[in-house]
């Protein structure tokens, strides 16, 4: 089983103005932050990329099931 951190809202469109802000600002606010960490450890610590598409890859399907599925690398390698 792959580890999971879960974010409760109490309201979908909370949720959904949450994964927005990620998707929009907040992938990068996060990179910048772990370019730092990698300076630190070794190891795929990074989620590189985030799937807010339920793995479909479609606008329309964007927060379908309110999951965010990510890919580990690192960014100091151009691991993504």
């Amino acid at each position: 089983m792959k580890p999971t951190v879960r974010i409760e809202f109490d309201t979908e469109e909370a949720a959904l103005y949450f994964m927005r802000w990620l998707c929009g600002s907040g992938e990068q606010s996060y990179w910048d932050w772990m370019e730092y960490r990698e300076e630190e450890e070794d190891g795929f610590i990074t989620a590189t990329s985030f799937d807010y598409w339920d793995g479909t890859g479609k606008g329309a399907n964007f927060g379908q099931n309110l999951f965010i599925h990510t890919k580990c690398g690192r960014l100091d390698r151009g691991v993504k």
